[in-house]
């Protein structure tokens, strides 16, 4: 049976008003708080991202957020409005992580690229070794400065830092030449095209 306490957290809940509950929070209370709420969370994050699933996704989160951060809210503040400005700052958040997310992969796509290990196919294979016996060739035909970062990055799987004291050269330096090496094997990587000499 719950506390005093906990009923009137969960009364005043179910009107939008709480008082500063234990870090801790009582399940049957959060559980109004979501019951009462989720609507309104997931029509915000409807606002925010087209698919259901991220929406619901994000709601999802939202509420996990409200759970760890309920005990900090401002009880002069109005309940709705404070679980508002929550599911905005977190969906802006997660669209800005996703936007970063994306460009990084847009920046580099040969490299952030993982491969679809569920296809077996024959044709797969035989596909994802051609494109390994290509990446190795014009790895290979690179200049000994940009072929040996990558070697150590890709196929040792060393950090920067260790890279960089394996070569002797700062770390700024070794970005550099990374970068170009990047650049160089994806032009040699890429396709010719008809009219383009």
């Amino acid at each position: 049976m719950a506390t005093k306490s906990a009923l009137m957290i969960m009364g005043n809940a179910a009107f939008g008003v709480t008082r500063n509950p234990a870090p801790s929070i009582c399940p049957e209370v959060f559980g109004t708080i979501y019951s009462a709420h989720y609507r309104y969370v997931l029509g915000i994050c409807r606002r925010f991202f087209r698919q259901p699933e991220d929406a619901e996704d994000a709601a999802a989160e939202v509420f996990l957020k409200l759970y760890r951060v309920l005990h900090q809210k401002d009880e002069r503040l109005p309940f709705r409005p404070w679980v508002a400005q929550v599911a905005w700052r977190h969906c802006i958040d997660k669209m800005r992580r996703q936007t970063r997310e994306r460009r990084f992969s847009q920046e580099d796509p040969d490299f952030e690229r993982i491969p679809d290990r569920s296809i077996s196919s024959p044709l797969s294979q035989l596909l994802r070794k051609d494109e390994h016996r290509q990446f190795r060739e014009q790895l290979i035909r690179l200049p000994e400065r940009y072929r040996a970062p990558l070697i150590l990055l890709y196929y040792k799987r060393m950090s920067y830092s260790e890279i960089a004291r394996v070569l002797n050269t700062r770390l700024p330096t070794l970005r550099t030449m990374i970068f170009r090496a990047r650049v160089r094997l994806r032009r040699n990587l890429r396709p010719e095209r008809p009219g383009n000499n």
